[in-house]
């Protein structure tokens, strides 16, 4: 099973919900890294409204708030570069394998 020999992509599969299924582990794996990357481009959007309500913002709670927006936007996408940066590792570590494991056939089975 590959989940059980990949837990990062169980792990960020599961997060995710992009869903277990018999396609290849490469497939998933791209699938997975264009999931991330849309949801980094989701925070990047919001960080920069975020931070266009900065510029118009007149009193102190409407900074506070828009801080805020910021300061979880920045988690976020720290939190996502880490994720893609783990799964670019699992790519790099899977090319080259075989998707199942091999057979011997040198004694007649």
């Amino acid at each position: 099973n590959d989940y059980s020999r990949q837990p990062v992509l169980a792990e960020l599969s599961h997060k995710y919900g992009v869903p277990v299924n018999d396609r290849p582990l490469p497939v998933r794996l791209d699938e997975l890294r264009e999931h991330i990357r849309r949801e980094i481009r989701k925070e990047l959007k919001i960080k920069a409204g975020a931070e266009k309500l900065r510029e118009v913002a007149t009193d102190r709670k409407a900074l506070s708030d828009v801080a805020m927006i910021v300061k979880k936007a920045n988690s976020k996408l720290n939190e996502l570069q880490a994720e893609l940066q783990q799964l670019e590792s699992q790519i790099i570590l899977t090319q080259g394998q075989p998707q199942s494991p091999p057979r011997d056939y040198s004694n007649g089975q």
